[in-house]
């Protein structure tokens, strides 16, 4: 990895130590150590910047760059280059005199190969005594560990008076010469790494462009304990570019594959220390980053895969941690020091390697415990599952990963997900046993969040088909694949399960929901096949796999309670379940079988319905935002009618946010993705809604770059980017995302929400609210009521600001047609558009606090703005208003605050709160400074004087004691400066 030069930031400590250490009068030498790319080289240049303005006469010695390589052991001819090079700016008599002594000495021992004798310490005492005649000198040595010999020229320097700093790589092979060196200095310093706020801020810096915050939090959890090093990072970084994971997309430079790993440069130190131990460090490496970690019971296995001595192995281990690229955990696990590093180790073997070497592992292992046991089963049931299909299984080891899983779900529920995995390769697809190993493995999944170990399964479905009574278990699994990856099966047989309407839904399917199309080139109706299983391959493939989707005339498609019940009953009749119940199995599972299974996984009693059958129409009733099946299922369900889970039900569907619609309809064993498809569009829902808009304008930009197909959650991204960039002001880009997004039915509402919005932020407050009274009555006949009473009340807003009386009056007879009994947000919408529209302050507080509980900011910065319109003290709504504002960048609200400020003849408004907490602007201004804006790219963004930009930063500069932007936006990101709370 080249060396990267950087700016010296965040080493406050280090310099003023050096400023100490370096003050007494005479000689001085201070060695700094510290691991490649820590940034000793820029450390020391800010000595010699401060040396020299302390008025000493600096030379710089750079040991290891020159033509002398190996033929310089004491490091002469460096320094007889360094002192040519400021020979005019030393002018001292005499001094042409003793360089010549010295470069002659340079040329003997050159040519004789000798050692030290007392005519070099004698030339050299002679020159350091000349160069320091008339002021001090400080003498500058990077990279002393690169010669044999370091310290017979630095302790020369000392003698004669002169400051020496030198700098030596940590880690870097100790011999006699630099052991000397260490043992002679008068003090040695060790460079730490960097705070990560620093880190990061020199990777702003560097990248040019207006970074996105998902390249941080990327460069973040790649790096792990390496960030702090500036070289690493910045290498890194530099890495991306050149690989052109790097590109501009709307005005920010985001990863294009964001789920692809980062990697650290192939010539990092970390890798060169390595490749220095040899061939087999080299091989347990790629193994072990491969392996994802590596169990010490496995050695002697992997030894022979390697065909390398097991004691060379161990020896190479032991270096390798040594050498700190490698770790061992508390429990003797090996693993990469960071995950950066075990993705460049792994890059260098062939695709798909890591499965190939598990399998290998596995059959080693499998072996050896078929002969004498004595086999650690994690390990081996770690190594199987991983393995793959190339594994071969016998009903012994099936049975071993079948017990074993069931005793692991509650403690490792991650082990026993791959162990079930591995267990259904072996299991015959017509089976009970592989019925119920499914059902237990779509229950894990959706805890544990491994939504791409379905895969598998679906495969073998597709190619094998499966026992009737599983088809319904295997479109779930489809439709969970699908939600989470965003990406379409390649299998025609199970496009065709997500082409079958939802049941009970019409004729809407799956796939033109999500997908907005059919999957399968000719879709159509099949029969059902004789027999208890369905054709998934060859000529079969076409007639059986869609069976499972037509049931027979009468019947209703299992769901997510069969799924449940089932599951219990992985142990056989009678047998224990993992949490003590018995588990029923046969013909099929009645009520009080289905709550003690629901209840088993972490159903509450009380859910009724939604821990059985009412979860499988429930979420299909969300899905398609069929809000009164969804309060039918939920009365149904023994729920309670209004409730805050039905409400949140309800506005999670109205913007598509499939994870949260899962948690709530699933439960407590759902866990929300934090990657993927559905991971994203929470993070820019939430994002939204907490009036954190980078975080919110970041995931969108996480999607749009994913490699997944448009699915609706892209579609609805694009809807909250055109509201977010309207309030911004960015006009041209808000009305890019609205092109963008598809008109699908099922986001009819948020379209027109946004298309109100970003008519009302470009300042035309009427076509806001005529396309709202057009389209509120034909949404509402169309059926499409979900967050309908949300549109109505923006429109309405917008028509209290304008002064249109007529308007708001029309809005709100649409808002009194909605039904509101069981509607706490058409309650909500009516108790304020009646507020705003008969001026009474105490309802419009009664819905503003709705609002507010709700945790809808942004609804809630309109609602304020709209109340001070007519309140008898408009400065507590102003100031709410102002401060959301200022907190989601929203310039276009922002001048909606000061029209209304100037209109009420009050004073601006002022972010509250203690006195070392930072106003809201000055957040926003800092936030800013992050993305790299200058102060007037700033002003223009805030709709500020660029003067006052600049004021803003004088009172920040003198509360925080930071001393430049950068710092003060390193500081931010740690939570080191402390935020109005809001």
């Amino acid at each position: 990895m080249a060396r990267t030069r950087a700016a010296v930031r965040g080493r406050d400590q280090e310099l003023t130590a050096l400023r100490t250490a370096l003050a007494p009068d005479g000689g001085r030498l201070i060695v700094l150590t510290g691991p490649a790319g820590i940034g000793r080289t820029a450390l020391l240049d800010r000595v010699a910047r401060l040396l020299a303005a302390d008025g000493a006469r600096v030379l710089p010695l750079r040991l290891g760059t020159g033509p002398d390589g190996g033929g310089d052991p004491y490091a002469l001819a460096a320094l007889v280059r360094a002192v040519r090079e400021r020979f005019e700016q030393l002018q001292e008599s005499g001094l042409s005199e003793a360089l010549s002594a010295v470069a002659q000495l340079r040329d003997a021992r050159g040519r004789e190969r000798g050692g030290w004798t007392p005519a070099v310490v004698a030339a050299l005492d002679g020159l350091f005594e000349t160069v320091g005649r008339r002021e001090r000198v400080a003498l500058l040595v990077d990279d002393a560990h690169a010669v044999a010999e370091p310290a017979p020229v630095l302790s020369a320097a000392r003698r004669a008076g002169c400051l020496v700093v030198a700098t030596c790589e940590e880690g870097a092979e100790r011999g006699p010469g630099l052991a000397e060196l260490l043992t002679d200095a008068d003090r040695v310093m060790t460079i730490g790494p960097l705070a990560d706020d620093v880190a990061l801020s020199l990777v702003r810096r560097a990248a040019g462009a207006r970074l996105d915050e998902s390249v941080v939090t990327a460069l973040r959890t790649a790096l792990g304990p390496l960030l702090g090093n500036p070289g690493t990072v910045l290498g890194t970084l530099d890495a991306l570019r050149r690989s052109g994971r790097l590109v501009t997309f709307e005005g920010r430079l985001c990863l294009s594959d964001p789920a692809e790993p980062v990697a650290l440069p192939a010539d990092h130190p970390l890798l060169r220390r390595a490749s220095a131990l040899g061939g087999t460090a080299v091989r347990l490496l790629g193994a072990v980053a491969l392996l994802d970690g590596l169990d010490l019971d496995a050695l002697p296995p992997l030894a022979d895969i390697l065909e390398a001595d097991p004691v060379d192995c161990g020896r190479g281990l032991d270096l390798l941690i040594e050498a700190g690229v490698l770790t061992a955990g508390p429990d003797g696990r090996i693993s990469c020091r960071c995950p950066a590093l075990a993705a460049t180790a792994a890059g260098r073997f062939r695709a798909r390697r890591g499965t190939a070497l598990h399998a290998a592992l596995a059959e080693r292992l499998l072996a050896g415990h078929r002969r004498s046991g004595g086999v650690d089963p994690v390990v081996l049931a770690d190594h199987v599952a991983r393995g793959g299909a190339t594994v071969t299984l016998d009903d012994d080891t099936v049975r071993l990963l079948l017990t074993m899983g069931a005793a692991a779900e509650q403690e490792e529920p991650e082990r026993a997900t791959l162990w079930y995995s591995a267990a259904l390769r072996r299991l015959p697809p017509t089976g009970p046993e592989h019925a119920r190993t499914l059902c237990r493995l779509l229950l894990l999944v959706v805890r544990t969040g491994r939504y791409e170990l379905l895969r598998e399964p679906l495969t073998r479905y597709a190619e094998h088909g499966c026992a009737e009574e599983s088809v319904d278990e295997i479109r779930l699994a489809a439709i969970l694949l699908a939600l989470h990856s965003g990406v379409p099966p390649a299998e025609r047989a199970v496009r065709e399960l997500l082409d079958a309407p939802f049941p009970g839904r019409g004729p809407t399917a799956f796939s033109e929901w999500w997908f907005n199309r059919r999957l399968a080139p000719d879709p159509r109706r099949h029969p059902a096949t004789d027999g208890d299983t369905l054709a998934g391959a060859g000529a079969g493939a076409g007639a059986g796999a869609g069976a499972g989707v037509d049931t027979q005339a009468g019947a209703e498609p299992r769901g997510w309670a069969e799924v449940t019940a089932e599951a219990g009953a992985l142990a056989g009749d009678g047998a224990e379940t993992p949490a003590g119940g018995k588990a029923s199995v046969g013909g099929g599972a009645g009520a009080g079988d289905r709550a003690g299974a629901g209840a088993r996984n972490g159903t509450a009693a009380g859910d009724g319905a939604r821990g059985g059958a009412g979860r499988s129409d429930l979420l299909s009733a969300a899905l398609c935002g069929d809000v009164a099946a969804c309060e039918r299922v939920w009365r149904s369900s023994g729920g309670a009618a209004p409730s805050p889970e039905l409400d949140r039900l309800r506005q999670a569907a109205l913007v598509a946010d499939m994870a949260d619609v899962a948690r709530l309809v699933i439960g407590a064993d759902y866990r929300v993705p934090e990657t993927g498809v559905l991971g994203a569009y929470h993070r820019v829902v939430r994002g939204y809604a907490d009036a954190d808009w980078t975080r919110a304008m970041s995931a969108v930009r996480e999607l749009e770059l994913s490699p997944a197909e448009d699915t609706l959650a892209r579609h609805a991204a694009r809807l909250l980017a055109v509201d977010m960039c309207a309030a911004r002001g960015e006009f041209g880009q808000a009305a890019r995302w609205l092109t963008a997004a598809t008109r699908a039915p099922r986001l009819a509402v948020l379209r027109t929400w946004a298309r109100v919005g970003l008519a009302a932020r470009k300042g035309d407050d009427g076509q806001a609210v005529r396309v709202a009274l057009l389209a509120g009555p034909r949404l509402r006949r169309a059926g499409l009521r979900t967050g309908l009473s949300i549109l109505l009340s923006r429109a309405l807003r917008i028509a209290v600001l304008g002064d249109d009386h007529e308007g708001a009056a029309e809005l709100l007879a649409e808002i009194e047609l909605l039904p509101h009994e069981h509607h706490v947000d058409a309650q909500e919408s009516l108790l304020l558009a009646r507020g705003l529209v008969h001026r009474d302050p105490e309802c419009a507080r009664e819905a503003t606090d709705l609002i507010r509980e709700r945790g809808d900011l942004p609804a809630l910065m309109e609602s304020c703005l709209a109340v001070a319109r007519f309140a008898p003290d408009p400065r507590p709504w102003l100031r709410e208003a102002h401060a959301l504002a200022t907190r989601c960048g929203a310039a276009a609200l922002l001048e909606r605050v000061r029209e209304v400020t100037r209109e009420r003849g009050v004073p601006a408004p002022r972010a509250r709160g203690r006195r070392d907490a930072l106003a809201v602007t000055e957040q926003r201004i800092i936030e800013l400074i992050g993305e790299g804006l200058t102060n007037r790219q700033i002003a223009l963004r805030l709709r500020l004087s660029e003067k006052t930009v600049e004021n803003y930063l004088t009172r920040l500069f003198a509360r925080t004691g930071c001393r430049s932007r950068v710092e003060l936006a390193a500081a931010s990101l740690t939570g080191r400066l402390a935020r109005t709370p809001t």
